[in-house]
C-alpha cells in the first residue's frame, strides 16, 4: 500500500456542496474526487510543460521544423497517453 498523508481542507460551503454532489453522481468519495482532480491538474501541467519545451525547441530550430512527432513520442515515453 502506498504511503498517504492526511490533511484538512477548508472549502466554502457552496464549493463543498458542489463537490459532494459531483462525487455522489460519479459514485466516488470526496477523497477520491479530490485525488482524481489533483492528478488531472498534474497531468495537464506536465503536458503544458512538454508543449512549452518542444515549442522552445521549434523556435530555436526555425520555422521549417516539425516537432509533432517528438511531442507524441515524449508523451508516450512518459506513459501519459
Amino acid at each position: 500500500m502506498n504511503a498517504a498523508k492526511t490533511l484538512t481542507l477548508r472549502l466554502p460551503l457552496g464549493v463543498y456542496e458542489r463537490a459532494n454532489r459531483l462525487a455522489t453522481s460519479r459514485g466516488q468519495s470526496l477523497n477520491r474526487l479530490f485525488q482524481d482532480g489533483l492528478q488531472l491538474l498534474d497531468s495537464q501541467d506536465r503536458e503544458r510543460c512538454l508543449f512549452d519545451d518542444f515549442s522552445a525547441i521549434a523556435e530555436a530550430l526555425g520555422d521549417d521544423s516539425s516537432i509533432d512527432f517528438a511531442f507524441a513520442a515524449q508523451t508516450e515515453t512518459l506513459g501519459e497517453s
